[in-house]
């Protein structure tokens, strides 16, 4: 009998797209996918959801959500349920808390990362 680990992959489908034009301070809540194309200061909050900060995107704040992929610029602690991805351009300053990083070639990481379980 061959047991095999569930793989938990975030979700692809997207539902809320923050375009060039709009900026936005305060508490922001969303389910499923969210990519952030402008400016976001405060807090990001999901529960399980996927958060797509683009090469345009700038966000400065707290982040709470399942997945983190950064092509843009954050700044402010993120912790992440499952994956937190910052890719090639990406630029991230602050801590991170989650239990798998990927940092790619070419991207900016200052603060300290914690491992969680």
């Amino acid at each position: 009998m061959k047991l095999s680990t569930p793989s938990l992959a975030p979700p692809t489908e997207l539902r809320t797209r923050l375009c060039e034009g709009i900026e936005l301070t305060g508490e922001v809540k969303f389910t499923e996918v969210m990519r952030v194309e402008t400016k976001i200061s405060g807090k990001v909050v999901s529960d399980s959801g996927s958060l797509v900060v683009s090469e345009k995107g700038y966000v400065q704040a707290v982040i709470e959500a399942g997945f983190v992929e950064v092509f843009g610029v954050v700044e402010g602690t993120i912790t992440a349920k499952y994956k937190v991805q910052i890719r090639s351009g990406g630029r991230v300053t602050g801590d991170i808390y989650t239990p798998d990083l990927n940092i790619e070639h070419g991207a900016y990481f200052d603060g300290k990362c914690h491992m969680t379980a």
